[in-house]
């Protein structure tokens, strides 16, 4: 084919061309998504049953609560005893003071 015989029709075939491969890898992207969209997914999901070892879980659980309940109530019990001692040894360091400056010094002067 001369190209300078006619250029109209060499320039209707080239757009033919191009459609056609335009349309071809269109058609080519859009399997691509369709494959893409289809295939299962990376995880497979599982239901889980309930089994004798939740029973086991429960107990441990069960225990480590028991465990922080007990040193919660020591702890508080032990701040109580701390807080009662140290009232008693500031009111017998003050008594202790009384004594020394008012009964004492009333010996050493008879």
């Amino acid at each position: 084919m001369n190209p300078s015989s006619n250029p109209e029709e060499e320039l209707r075939r080239r757009e033919k061309e191009l459609r056609e491969r335009e349309h071809a890898l269109r058609l080519r992207e859009l399997e691509a998504e369709i494959n893409q969209t289809h295939q299962p997914p990376l995880y497979e999901t599982a239901k889980h049953q309930p089994s004798k070892k939740s029973l086991q879980q429960w107990s441990k659980q069960l225990v480590n609560v028991a465990q922080f309940m007990g040193i919660a109530v020591a702890v508080i019990i032990t701040i109580r005893i701390a807080t009662w001692l140290t009232g008693v040894v500031i009111v017998g360091g003050v008594a202790w003071v009384a004594y020394k400056l008012f009964f004492e010094s009333d010996r050493a002067r008879r």
